[in-house]
Order: C-alpha cells, then sequence, then structure tokens
C-alpha cells in the first residue's frame, strides 16, 4: 500500500514520523512524497498549543477529503493529538480510519496492513515507547542534519505545561544507544546531529550508573565521527559546576538553548520552573565563560496568570541583561489538565500579544547589534542545500543557527559551494538574522 505521511509540531516528531517510515519501507510499504498518490495517508499531529492543534485538525480534514476522489483509501492519525484526545477523535471525526497515541508507534505497520478497519484506543494506554538505534529509519528531509531524541517525556511539571499528560515520565535511552545512533548517521553522511528531548538535561537520571547529558556530549564527541553535535532544549534549573566543566571540554558546537521562560521570580514561581532570574543571568555568564564565541538562545513565555505590568517589565530588564544572540516568544495558551488556567489574574491574549511584539522589539534590537559584528568575519558553514530566495544558490548555517528557528546564511556563487558539506565563508553582509556569505 502506497503510504504519505504528513508530519506536524516540533522536531520530536519528525524523530517519530522517520521511525515510522523506517518501519514502514522495511515492511515494504513504498513511500510517496505527493498526498494524492497515496492509498494511505498518515498525519503525525501536534497538540502542544492551540494553533498547534488547529493546524493538525485542519490538516486531517484536509487529506480527509483525498479520501471522496479515490486514490485514498485510509487515513491514520497519530502523534500527540491522539495521545491525548485519541476518543474524542474517534468520535467526532469518522473521516479518520485509525489512530495511533506515542505510546505506540510501533504498531504503525499493522494499523497500515488493516487500514479498513477502525482502532479502538485506550485513554489509559501510558506513553511508554523508546527508540533505539537499531530502529529503522527513513531520514525524509533532504539536509545534512538529523534529529536525535536522547529521551521521552518530562518530569518538571510546568504549570502550563500539558506535555507529560500525553509524553508521560522522562526516560532516558542507554548512553550507548545514543552512541551509536549518531554514529550510524555520521556513517549515512549525516554532518551535524542535533539531540532533543522535553527536558535535555535530566538525560541519564533515571538510569543508574548511565551518566548525566555531559557524559553523553563527551562520549559522542570521542566515539563518533559527527562533525557537529547540538544539543537543544537545556533547562536553567538543572546546570551547575560539574556539567559546565563538561559542556566546555565536550566536542559540542558552541551554541546553547536554554529556555528561561521568563525573568520575573513570582512568575517563574507560579511556573513552577525552580529557578530564580538571578541564578538564570549568573548561567548566562558561566556559559559564556566556558564555552568561546557561544550563540545562547532562549524562549519566553509572556501573558501568563499573574504577569503584572511590574513583572513584564522585570522580563524585559532580564532581557537587557542576559543579551541572548537568539530568542523565541511565545503567549501563554491555558492547557487543559494543567494548574494554570485555574490561577486568578488570568492576562487578556490582546494584552499578551502586545507584550510579545515588546520582547520581540527588544530582542531584534539587541540581536542585531550583535549579529552586525559577523561582518567580514570567516566561519564555517554547513551547507544545508539549494536556497528559497531566488537571488542566492544555496543557503547554509554556521555554528550558531540551528535549523529553522536561526536564520540562514545565503550564498551566492553556485559552483564554489556543494550541499551536504562545509565551506569557509566570510560574512559580507548581514540583514537582521539572515547573513550573506562568500566563498573565502
Amino acid at each position: 500500500m502506497k503510504v504519505h505521511l504528513t508530519t506536524l509540531g516540533c522536531p520530536k516528531n519528525q524523530v517519530d514520523s522517520e521511525l515510522m517510515l523506517g518501519r514502514l519501507a522495511a515492511a515494504g510499504h513504498p513511500i510517496v512524497e505527493r498526498a494524492e498518490e497515496a492509498e494511505c495517508l498518515i498525519v503525525n499531529t501536534c497538540a502542544f498549543i492551540d494553533r498547534a492543534r488547529e493546524e493538525s485538525v485542519n490538516t486531517i480534514l484536509a487529506l480527509a477529503r483525498l479520501k471522496q476522489r479515490g486514490v485514498c483509501r485510509a487515513l491514520i492519525v497519530t502523534g500527540c493529538l491522539t495521545q491525548r484526545y485519541g476518543g474524542e477523535i474517534l468520535r467526532e471525526m469518522p473521516e479518520v480510519d485509525s489512530i495511533l497515541g506515542t505510546s505506540g508507534l510501533e504498531r504503525i505497520v499493522d494499523l497500515v496492513g488493516q487500514a479498513a478497519n477502525r482502532e479502538d484506543w485506550a485513554s489509559s494506554a501510558p506513553p511508554g515507547y523508546l527508540y533505539d538505534a537499531s530502529a529503522p529509519r527513513l531520514l525524509t528531509a533532504k539536509v545534512p542534519y538529523a534529529y536525535v531524541k536522547i529521551a521521552e517525556g518530562c518530569d518538571m511539571g510546568c504549570t502550563f505545561c500539558a506535555i507529560p499528560q500525553f509524553r508521560g515520565k522522562h526516560r532516558s535511552r542507554p548512553l550507548h544507544d545514543v552512541v551509536a545512533e549518531v554514529d550510524n548517521l555520521a556513517k549515512r553522511g549525516v554532518q551535524e546531529a542535533i539531540l532533543v528531548s522535553q527536558d535535555t538535561l535530566a538525560y541519564g537520571r533515571d538510569l543508574p550508573g548511565n551518566g548525566d547529558i555531559g557524559d553523553l556530549l563527551l562520549a559522542l564527541g570521542e566515539d563518533t565521527r559527527m562533525p557537529w553535535i547540538r544539543p537543544m532544549y537545556l533547562h536553567p534549573a538543572h546546570v551547575n559546576e560539574r556539567l559546565l566543566d563538561k559542556l566546555a571540554r565536550a566536542r559540542i558546537v558552541p551554541y546553547v538553548d536554554m529556555p528561561v521562560q521568563h525573568g520575573d521570580d513570582g512568575v517563574l514561581r507560579a511556573m513552577r520552573r525552580a529557578v530564580t532570574a538571578r541564578r538564570m543571568t549568573e548561567i548566562v555568564g558561566q556559559l559564556r565563560a566556558a564555552i568561546a564565541d557561544v550563540t545562547l538562545r532562549t524562549t519566553v513565555l509572556v501573558g501568563f496568570p499573574g504577569e503584572t505590568p511590574a513583572a513584564f517589565e522585570k522580563l524585559l530588564a532580564f532581557l537587557e541583561d542576559a543579551r541572548f544572540d537568539r530568542l523565541g516568544v511565545f503567549t501563554y495558551s491555558p492547557e487543559a489538565g494543567t494548574p494554570s488556567p485555574d490561577y486568578p489574574d488570568q492576562v487578556d491574549p490582546e494584552l499578551a500579544a502586545e507584550r510579545a511584539a515588546i520582547v520581540q522589539d527588544v530582542q531584534d534590537r539587541i540581536a542585531w547589534e550583535r549579529n552586525a559584528r559577523l561582518v567580514g568575519a570567516v566561519v564555517d558553514v554547513l551547507v544545508d542545500g539549494p536556497s528559497e530566495d531566488p537571488a542566492f544558490a544555496w543557503e547554509g548555517r554556521t555554528a550558531g543557527q540551528a535549523p529553522e528557528i536561526d536564520g540562514v546564511v545565503y550564498l551566492r556563487d553556485r559552483a564554489a559551494f556543494t550541499a551536504g558539506h562545509f565551506a569557509r565563508a566570510r560574512i559580507a553582509e548581514v540583514e537582521g538574522y539572515e547573513l550573506v556569505g562568500e566563498r573565502v
């Protein structure tokens, strides 16, 4: 049966999709790029916030219309939306033939094989699946990087986050297994391994004798041939001197993604972030001292219940002090099953949106000032592939640019660069978050 899979949401979902495609391809199901050509459609959904759920539902309905035109015989929905709302989907969306939560991705081959039959979904099924290096995986993107999930789930209990409801408690993969996967990816020509999980710095704590994230990063640098290793989602509450020492010695790109969420201690306590603004400011300084030329990225959440004008001003002051190189800002979204929707002093969504715009303006000024210093610098660039901008031949990234979120380096000379390879380039222009490079 010809299969097409649509992936929504975060890089962790992309890994899940590639694992499902790997199993399907190994079982003999042809994978097609166009949904219109598929006999079986699969949607791997996201349910993190309202906008993600809306996109998931709209995508399901759009693909369901293909069933009316005769080629598609079955529609399967997987991922976070079905893990969280599976029973409702089966009741309210008759267009869906089968569903699968995050706890049973290994069953995808069976579902496609019996795709004409609707499957019951056990709402009590705990999320427990954790893949290993031997699992077949079909890399979907024609790019020189791949995401590697080192753990699943989260134990932090942030009061705004529903992820533990559908991803479960934190579960780490064995260190040797992650090393084996990264080394295998390097042998397949992948140039950058991006380590992801819900709480990356919690890696290893649930496995006696397995070591922590610092041990994993050291092992990856010593025992694999992967040129670039980039850990993402480092919770500041877990940072300590021992970790900083290992980060300084590890062979990783000089890039740290540390979501701070806010800069006011009262809001941080209400969020249950287990860290203060002062401590996060200290950590920023320690990271810059430990890792030469490090690029620091963060995310903040505005409009959380109880975020007063004074609390918001403290957030802005914190961002001025920390001077992050990259920042993503989100507005608070009340999530069912979390404590925060019941908190007093809910912030009007329009006010939250205004505050998000202010944060973005502050960050743009800081980031563009820092980027301007790159003009004339000679840097290593990983060429991802042809440019989406017709004015340039290629686009790539420096070590300080993670895929899809941090901008790119545009490259003009087609003959001077090769997709999937590294090159030395001189930064000739800076346009906000985008850079223009020339071959040295």
